[in-house]
């Protein structure tokens, strides 16, 4: 595959024909993680038809050549706290594509799919040890709020989203450190 191809991101409402790309994807970008991801190939199935159930259309696939090179599913509906806040389920990209900005990329159609539907902020659970997950949602404006176990909650607020946009559009062109050097193989 040739990583210098264009990225096409598109919004999913089936998974059809690409459940073995993805769990495969999956696979790979955790790699090793037994700590926070799912490992039995039948289980990312299952767990792949639960985001995509839960997701509203909130499901988004990053491709290169039809092939999946990472993917976002979110949950609009997610209680915390007796409160209604969607939550980030996954964001994922296979290591070959990491550092190539797709997983902002995948943040930005999230964003902009939650404004649209009047929502006010956003929330993700990474966890403790995820140093470079935790870099990157702080780089896009995420602050931590809470912590259940080995999992950190983090928040951010859709309206200043736009503000961080620009200040990370600065940031990339201003440093050697951009952001699609900051990528999370998940959340």
């Amino acid at each position: 595959m040739d990583i210098s191809k264009p990225i096409e991101i598109k919004q999913l409402s089936s998974l059809e024909g690409l459940f073995e790309e993805l769990k495969k994807l999956y696979l790979e970008a955790y790699g090793e993680d037994y700590l926070y991801a799912y490992r039995d190939p039948k289980r990312v199935k299952r767990y792949l038809r639960w985001l995509l159930k839960h997701s509203q259309g909130g499901f988004w696939v990053a491709f290169c050549d039809d092939v999946p090179v990472g993917f976002l599913a979110l949950q609009p509906d997610c209680r915390f706290q007796r409160e209604t806040v969607p939550e980030i389920h996954e964001l994922v990209v296979t290591p070959l594509f990491q550092g190539k900005n797709i997983a902002y990329q995948l943040m930005q159609k999230a964003f902009s799919f939650l404004k649209e539907k009047g929502y006010t902020k956003v929330a993700l659970w990474v966890g403790e040890k995820n140093e470079r997950a935790k870099q990157f949602y702080r780089h896009i404006g995420f602050k931590e709020t809470a912590r259940q176990g080995a999992w950190i909650r983090m928040e951010t607020d859709l309206d200043l989203q736009d503000k961080s946009s620009r200040r990370v559009s600065n940031t990339q062109k201003a440093s050697t450190t951009s952001l699609t050097e900051i990528h999370s193989p998940g959340v």
